[in-house]
């Protein structure tokens, strides 16, 4: 399976977590009910989810791959050096997308944890896309950062959000009640995904010191 476009994403989100810093990780997050480490916590233990429902290996406690529980949240800033929180996320990520690209499309179905039922394989994908980019806009926003995926991009994630509406997207930290009107015609399609994942998307969130003109002007609306 061809994983670039998650790989992309997955990186965009990297590139924000890069920007946390220990004092960030209290920091609310927008339209759901956790801060920044909680939602660091969420994503690295949703790769390594996905990447055991795919291949079947447990992925041993205790290594760097594994998520850490919120009380050692803090300390991990200095254990990765001056990488940040940015290189536990690409350690899981990667896992995640070696597990899809080691792995043939062949009909099986895959249940992580924190989803309902099981899915085949290319759905799996379609929603850690789904996941990536509205996770990297609960980043941004509580950060203070502008973010917005390439429009093709939102287009692919709409179709993939769309049979999810009657519950949560699975494995995306749970945002507000989902807007049942989200989607019509002439709706921005982004701001139409992060409504049906509970998400408000007119929240407008003040930017501190930190709004880094040039790193961001590549994260911004292409």
């Amino acid at each position: 399976m061809d994983v670039s476009i998650l790989h992309t994403l997955t990186e965009d989100l990297a590139a924000f977590l890069s920007e946390v810093t220990q004092g960030d990780l209290r920091r609310p997050v927008p339209s759901t009910t956790g801060d920044v480490g909680d939602l660091y916590l969420h994503v690295i233990d949703q790769n390594v989810s996905v990447a055991t429902a795919i291949t079947g290996q447990a992925i041993l406690r205790g290594t760097r791959h594994h998520p850490m529980d919120r009380a050692s949240l803090g300390a991990s800033v200095d254990y990765y050096g001056d990488c940040g929180l940015e290189a536990g996320y690409r350690q899981t990520a990667h896992l995640m997308e070696n597990s899809f690209a080691s792995t043939a499309d062949s009909g099986l179905l895959y249940q992580p944890k924190g989803f309902p039922d099981a899915v085949e394989l290319t759905t799996l994908y379609e929603v850690q896309i789904s996941n990536a980019i509205i996770h990297t806009w609960d980043v941004a926003q509580a950060l203070g950062l502008p973010y917005r995926p390439d429009p093709h991009i939102s287009q692919r994630v709409l179709r993939a959000v769309v049979p999810w509406l009657a519950e949560p997207l699975p494995g995306t930290l749970p945002g507000n009640a989902a807007s049942s009107t989200a989607v019509t015609d002439d709706a921005d399609i982004f701001e139409s995904i992060l409504k049906l994942s509970g998400r408000n998307a007119g929240v407008a969130i003040k930017a501190d010191s930190r709004q880094r003109e040039s790193h961001h002007a590549a994260l911004s609306p292409r």
